[in-house]
């Protein structure tokens, strides 16, 4: 009960009982400020049965789909997953849902394939592609000659959708929004070089030869593994989280190379030129493999940043200062944006108001 004003008894059993529910995980929420307890408590009021069900069953990592979590200058709400109305202001008819482009296929003679059906797709005289029409690209069935001429191609995914690919040597990928894979259709060479521009998750068939991503800051080099690239061009910080095997980094232009073991990220800062180990939670990082979106002390800049890469949206701030404002929190990619702009109303004074497709921000009065 250290995390709450005791003077408010009325609500005490009712809270240390929605405390109890986490469990040993309950030790990573932050203190609650005073002025902001009577919106805590409001939520707790008729969803504490629900919450300790889901607790029961499932581990603290993996219930955001039922739990939306906002830190935000030491502020902390949790939302259930039966919140049927945000109180984001609207001031046009209609939402900001997801996106949900369509991803391209760019043949090496420049020609541009939807993949929104299921197709054999040709390549050259002889090389026919399978699209099953699940957002899966299929290499793996093709045979091409020693001597044949390498073929490229690259896949567009736009804003608000992802993609799959298996490429030539059964090594899958799995590609976020705003993303670009630029790979042959054959590995012929000694090493198998694909360049990413984006984020994407690699799962590495074992081979001899070498696997290297390159993006624009960072090579990443294995044998055979699973990690999450991230390198977007507007990202300050470009990413490598390994979750099993190993993987070998550097930055573009440099000899020197970082080994990485599971569990571990390596964080290149483009602006200073640093590098850093974290050996912090992964799930972070991949957590838009199943579906959410998720940031741990992330500037208000850096989240806006990320939904306008899902949500196509426009944004707008009446002041700079709240771009270093910093939250933690996690939600579904499925859910309207307003959804996740009001759990950061709830706790702070930020104002957000969606005007067709521009979200903008003010302090609120």
């Amino acid at each position: 009960m250290s995390k709450f004003d005791k003077k408010s008894r009325k609500h005490s059993d009712k809270t240390e009982e929605w405390y109890d529910s986490f469990g040993k995980e309950v030790d990573r929420i932050p203190a609650v400020p005073s002025g902001k307890l009577e919106q805590l408590w409001i939520s707790i009021e008729g969803k504490l049965a629900h919450r300790v069900r889901v607790r029961r069953m499932v581990r603290f990592s993996s219930i955001a789909a039922g739990i939306m979590l906002l830190v935000g200058t030491g502020a902390i709400f949790f939302r259930s997953a039966d919140t049927k109305k945000a109180g984001v202001e609207i001031a046009s008819v209609g939402e900001i849902l997801p996106a949900n482009g369509v991803a391209v296929l760019r043949l090496s003679n420049g020609q541009q394939i939807r993949l929104d059906r299921k197709e054999m797709i040709q390549e050259g005289k002889d090389v026919f592609i399978k699209n099953d029409s699940s957002d899966v690209l299929d290499y793996s069935e093709i045979v091409t000659g020693q001597d044949d001429e390498v073929l490229y191609n690259t896949i567009v995914v736009p804003v608000g959708g992802e993609y799959r690919v298996v490429l030539a040597d059964g090594t899958r990928v799995r590609l976020n929004s705003c993303s670009l894979l630029t790979y042959p259709i054959s590995f012929q060479d000694e090493t198998r070089v694909v360049t990413l521009k984006g984020e994407a998750y690699f799962e590495v068939t074992k081979s001899t030869k070498p696997f290297i991503v390159n993006t624009s800051n960072l090579s990443v080099k294995v044998l055979g593994t699973s990690f999450n690239v991230s390198d977007y061009s507007d990202d300050n910080i470009a990413t490598t989280t390994l979750i099993e095997g190993r993987v070998k980094v550097r930055e573009q232009g440099h000899e020197r190379e970082y080994d990485i073991t599971p569990g571990y990220t390596l964080e290149y800062n483009k602006e200073r030129e640093l590098v850093c180990l974290q050996d912090k939670s992964p799930e972070k990082y991949i957590a838009w493999l199943d579906g959410k979106l998720r940031f741990e002390g992330m500037r208000l800049e850096d989240i806006m940043r990320l939904l306008k890469r899902w949500y196509d949206c426009d944004i707008e701030y009446e002041d700079e200062r709240l771009k270093n404002l910093h939250y933690s929190g996690m939600a579904e990619k499925d859910r309207p944006v307003s959804y996740l702009l009001h759990m950061i109303e709830e706790v702070t004074d930020v104002k957000f108001v969606i005007e067709g497709k521009k979200v903008k921000m003010y302090w609120e009065n």
